[in-house]
């Protein structure tokens, strides 16, 4: 994701594929709407099992795709509000669907023809060209770490990073962090690093000895240089940067351990030919 394509209203801090799918959703139930009543379709909503059979089959065939990362924690398959689908299976199994419970040709027709329509919108927009080019950390970018040593942009580079932007005050930065840290501690295609935004050293400090976290991959980041190169506007972000130095991807609000990994199997399959 680009941290360009979030919308933020005072503190609430939205993705825009999710508030366009959200629209597509309702027009696909409006729309519907209109065919049930314009073809005097009876029994159960077509409408509703429609939407409700291309979620699952949606979600499973991303799950099926990335199930290396999903054995990490298969629970998280079923934690669907941190996103993860492939909209093309859900569409096929929302296309089935209908034609199983329309039945008539006309109606069929109708609700296929509709479906197909906003899946082109939304292909539009999700295909759409990325607006700017890949950001690039400036290699003598500075970075103090909690231990007291310090470490640039330009030593992470030669292999994939990834850094997590996040704060004490921030209720799913807390959450995700322990599972940060351990994946620190384990990740070895990837350098892992947690960097505290705009907060003082006796303060993370607190933090962390109250939580029992480690500070060895903790960094600190009083004036929030890297939130505002990335133009991230929330935290937790976590950044995927490329062994060249440039921001991948971006991920805002929290991240399962499953997310991460399918991010970082990205990031070096990228990388791969370079190195």
């Amino acid at each position: 994701m680009n941290p360009n394509d979030i919308i933020q209203i005072g503190p609430l801090v939205m993705a825009l594929d999710r508030l366009v799918a959200m629209a597509l959703i309702l027009g696909f139930l409006a729309g519907m709407d209109w065919i049930v009543r314009r073809f005097s379709i009876a029994g159960w909503q077509p409408a509703g099992l429609a939407l409700l059979a291309g979620l699952v089959g949606a979600r499973a065939a991303y799950v099926w795709i990335h199930r290396e990362s999903f054995a990490l924690d298969p629970v998280v398959a079923l934690q669907v509000w941190l996103g993860g689908w492939v909209w093309s299976a859900g569409v096929a199994t929302a296309a089935v669907t209908l034609v199983v419970l329309l039945r008539r040709p006309r109606p069929i027709a109708a609700g296929l023809a509709l479906l197909g329509m906003l899946s082109a919108v939304w292909w539009a927009f999700a295909e759409r060209p990325a607006p700017r080019s890949a950001i690039l950390l400036p290699a003598s970018l500075r970075i103090d770490t909690v231990q007291g040593s310090s470490i640039t942009a330009g030593d992470l580079r030669g292999r994939p990073a990834v850094l997590n932007l996040w704060a004490s005050w921030c209720p799913p930065c807390r959450r995700e962090m322990p599972m940060l840290i351990d994946a620190a501690n384990r990740e070895r295609r990837a350098a892992v690093l947690l960097v505290n935004q705009g907060e003082l050293p006796a303060t993370v400090h607190a933090f962390l000895e109250g939580s029992g976290l480690s500070a060895r991959h903790v960094a600190l980041d009083q004036d929030g240089i890297l939130g505002a190169i990335a133009g991230s506007p929330a935290l937790p972000t976590t950044l995927f940067v490329a062994a060249d130095g440039t921001i991948r991807q971006a991920h805002v609000g929290e991240i399962s351990r499953v997310q991460l990994d399918i991010a970082i199997r990205a990031l070096s399959r990228a990388d791969g030919p370079q190195q």
